[in-house]
């Protein structure tokens, strides 16, 4: 145990009622009836005729089924329960609901200041999406509605809700062929596969989620026809009620491919099912891979002192590793029950061997201590037969990446068969691997729903990579290549930088890349370090925000330095910088596969989000054995047990979390007169909430106190805990620093565009530190299920002995009912400048521990 360990507050808090949220909404101009009605009735026409023409096309078909279609409702603003309005007519089915951030402002629907007159300075609106399942009788009770609307009618109980939808409805129409193959990465894919020259090509085809089976079952046969018509055949079949996923994964012919690649896709039956929510690619959760086969020979390197043993904590899922590399030999638990190591040969196991590397040792070039525990690995990717790289490794192409994931964390918690949980105490999953045509958009994807719902049911942490963005960085020709010229090409990128599946799952921990690494060595010949300041994001970073404009990334861990050069003009792309992809310092240097048989040595530079991921999880470990620790300390295993161990792991690594010189730099190159309104937000979106140090977190010293605690609450609940202030800093003047880290994880719902139930919070204690925000947005921090604030202040406070300082933590229902009760971690820490020679660590342990007892004595 260290000198000062961290401090455990007598008791989980205490309850109070719930204190309010803070902010609200803006208003906005819709436009007069009249103007609705000239705005909307052609478009509720297109809808008819659409139906009518459906219709006439089934009838042709001799399919005797009923027409249905999806329509969207876009409205501006927000409109309350209007699912229960939906479910009050026959005939129509609530689907989900989506909310839209960037709507651009017109003359029918713009922002009002206070005065009500237009703000131009804002030109973008908030709304949301309603999708719902229609047939013919519900379609004419709507436009019956629509009808009342416009004559001014009154409406029927149950129904009023339309009334406000038809007020600041902004667009109908039905869901459509672009829809379900646009911005999807399909159509990309497909023109892929056509020049490699494959005679048939599997795609993912994702259903809309029907609530009643018959429906799913009905939605499943019509889709399977629609494919066999086309030569096709259907493989599989997944559906996971909890995260509304019904998805077939299907082959079709390469020459019907062709065709949906040209314009006349439109008119091929199976793109216009009224059953598709999207097709998509199969097989696209994949490895960032080196191009060469460079290495560094490890013989001499010593062994490591640690020897391994106990139970895993973390479980790796990725590539197979080289399990008798000597970095790794006896350190791995693999749990292969598809047997992959058949068909896995040992040179293409390179991306499972990297990240076991880095979660066991770091960066090898640091030479850190091995982890005490083993890791337990299960390998979910294989050798790519089509990547033109050597070596490539990918999930297959014939199953569906979210039944991999999902049987592969089942598997864990609950079993397989009639065999028992595999590791139960796993606490931590790695997933260093992303989807890489599936960029974050408005839609949570299938996998980040799975992620969020396992977290939630199995009480597990997933620590996942924003992913990797290796396309050339767009910079002047002929240049000298300049840290501020890059770092503002890279902000001003966002639309191509955005974030990869899931790293935008809500529960989650989503980690990006600090350009950092241990190696000494300068870039190969040609090629330039692009940064000269310490602790930027890297270069190859995805951005956020994410789901609703929560904070994504989370957090930045060292990736690698990234080199670059002047890349070749080609015609038709803008200038830029290429990325160095190769195996050569700098880099995170990690055990690999060696390029002679039987070399059980070997090492080579990488670097990425993937690396970053893997030493995040890597610091969770350790933060797992300093809270076995601590459970001896004063009430120690009451508190660290009362909650599961993965929210106490994710809410401690990210306490040591700040912006730091990264923060400094990139305010001074990006804010201007036209961000400054919302430049946290917008520089958020680059930093998360900053570079992880757990050295901060693992142990006090005289100017730092760290303090724990944790609870469980119910809708509307609210507890304080109390933080005893150091009477030596009463009236003194000089900085100080109070950080306040709430880590939680909350139930989802399927149905409801917020998708969190639960919404947890604190409003930060100003009083009496005399302490102020700084670093994240205040309102981006409250979004996610992580809130980490930071306050600085010199300003002197005044106080007495005996005064605490009161910090409340808060629960609400956000997106339904909310019937679960939810565990929290509460993470709190007060610096000072060494210059005030004042030991508030003594001060508040000798409080805690009167505080403690007179808990004690009250029981």
């Amino acid at each position: 145990m260290p000198e000062r360990p961290l401090l455990i507050l007598p008791s989980s808090g205490e309850p109070v009622q719930r204190r309010k949220r803070s902010g609200g909404g803006g208003s906005f101009h819709r436009p007069k009836p009249a103007r609705q009605v000239e705005r909307l009735t052609p478009q509720f026409k297109r809808l008819q005729e659409s139906f009518e023409a459906k219709s006439v096309r089934l009838q042709a078909e001799a399919s005797h089924l009923v027409p249905e279609e999806v329509v969207v409702l876009e409205v501006i603003g927000t409109v309350e329960n209007f699912i229960r309005a939906v479910e009050r007519i026959p005939g129509m089915e609530w689907l989900v609901e989506l909310e839209e951030e960037e709507i651009p402002a017109d003359d029918d629907f713009f922002v009002l200041d206070k005065k009500g007159n237009r703000r131009f300075d804002k030109e973008t609106l908030k709304g949301r999406l309603f999708m719902v399942f229609s047939n013919n009788e519900a379609l004419s009770q709507m436009l019956s509605l629509w009808s009342d609307w416009q004559s001014n009618k009154p409406f029927a109980r149950g129904l009023g809700r339309w009334r406000s939808l038809f007020q600041q409805l902004r667009n109908v129409r039905r869901w459509g062929v672009e829809d379900r193959l646009l911005d999807t990465g399909i159509l990309e894919d497909w023109q892929d596969r056509v020049e490699y020259g494959e005679e048939e090509v599997p795609c993912e085809i994702e259903l809309w989620y029907r609530k009643s089976a018959i429906d799913r079952k009905k939605a499943h046969t019509r889709v399977t026809a629609l494919v066999e018509e086309l030569g096709g055949r259907v493989e599989d079949e997944s559906e996971i009620e909890e995260i509304a996923y019904h998805t077939l994964l299907a082959y079709l012919p390469i020459d019907r491919v062709r065709q949906l690649i040209q314009m006349s896709h439109k008119d091929v039956s199976l793109v216009q099912c009224e059953h598709i929510q999207f097709m998509r690619a199969s097989g696209q959760m994949s490895s960032t891979l080196p191009e060469d086969y460079s290495e560094h020979d490890l013989q001499h390197t010593p062994e490591p002192e640690m020897e391994t043993a106990g139970l895993p904590v973390i479980a790796l899922l990725d590539g197979l590793p080289l399990q008798a590399h000597r970095r790794l030999l006896g350190r791995l638990i693999v749990d292969d029950p598809e047997n992959l190591e058949l068909s896995y040969p040992a040179e293409s196991r390179r991306h499972g061997t990297a990240m076991a590397s880095l979660i066991l040792y770091g960066d090898l070039s640091s030479k850190d201590p091995v982890l005490p525990k083993p890791i337990y690995v299960r390998p979910i990717l294989q050798p790519d037969p089509r990547s033109r790289q050597s070596g490539a490794e990918a999930v297959p192409e014939g199953v569906l990446v979210v039944d991999v994931i999902h049987r592969a964390v089942r598997r864990l918690f609950e079993g397989e068969g009639d065999e028992a949980p595999i590791a139960p105490q796993v606490s931590i999953i790695n997933l260093s691997i992303g989807i890489s045509d599936r960029p974050f958009e408005q839609f949570m994807s299938p996998l980040a729903r799975l992620l969020d719902w396992l977290a939630w049911r199995y009480k597990v942490l997933f620590v996942v990579s924003s992913g990797n963005c290796n396309q050339r960085i767009e910079f002047p020709s002929g240049e000298p290549i300049c840290e501020e010229q890059i770092i503002a090409s890279i902000a001003a990128d966002a639309r191509n930088r955005r974030l990869l599946s899931p790293a935008e799952a809500i529960n989650a921990l989503t980690v990006a890349a600090i350009h950092e690494d241990a190696s000494s060595q300068l870039p190969v010949p040609g090629w330039v370090d692009p940064y000269t300041t310490s602790g930027l994001p890297s270069p190859i970073n995805t951005q956020g925000m994410g789901y609703r404009r929560s904070i994504k990334p989370d957090l930045l861990a060292p990736g690698g330095r990234v080199a670059v050069q002047q890349g070749l003009k080609i015609s038709g792309q803008p200038d830029g910088l290429e990325v160095y992809k190769r195996l050569g310092a700098p880099g995170q240097l990690v055990a690999s596969p060696g390029s002679t048989p039987g070399n059980q040595d070997a090492s080579w530079y990488t670097r990425g989000t993937s690396n970053a991921t893997a030493i995040v999880s890597r610091s969770c470990c350790w933060l797992n054995e300093l809270l076995d620790d601590l459970r001896g300390e004063p009430s120690g295993e009451e508190v660290i047990d009362s909650i599961p161990r993965s929210i106490w792991l994710k809410t401690m690594v990210a306490h040591g979390a700040e912006w730091g010189l990264a923060g400094t730099t990139l305010t001074s190159v990006l804010k201007n007169e036209h961000n400054s309104r919302q430049f946290r937000e917008y520089i958020t979106r680059l930093l998360g909430y900053g570079a992880i140090n757990i050295e901060r977190v693992r142990e006090c010293t005289p100017h730092r106190v760290t303090t724990l605690s944790a609870g469980t609450l119910a809708k509307d609940e609210s507890h304080i805990h109390r933080l005893p202030l150091p009477p030596s800093l009463n009236g003194v003047r000089g900085y100080r620093r109070l950080s306040l880290t709430l880590g939680w994880v909350s139930p989802v719902n399927t149905r409801h565009q917020g998708w969190r139930r639960a919404d947890l919070w604190f409003s930060p204690p100003s009083a009496p530190l005399q302490v102020a925000r700084s670093q994240a947005d205040w309102r981006a921090v409250q979004r996610g299920t992580l809130q980490h604030e930071i306050l600085e202040g010199e300003d002197a406070g005044v106080f007495v002995d005996g005064e605490s300082m009161n910090i409340q933590v808060s629960c609400r229902s956000s997106a339904g009912v909310l019937d679960d009760d939810v565990a929290y971690a509460l993470v709190t820490t007060l610096e000072i400048a060494e210059e005030l020679e004042v030991d508030i660590y003594d001060e508040i342990q000798l409080r805690v521990h009167a505080a403690r007892v007179r808990a004690d004595a009250a029981d």
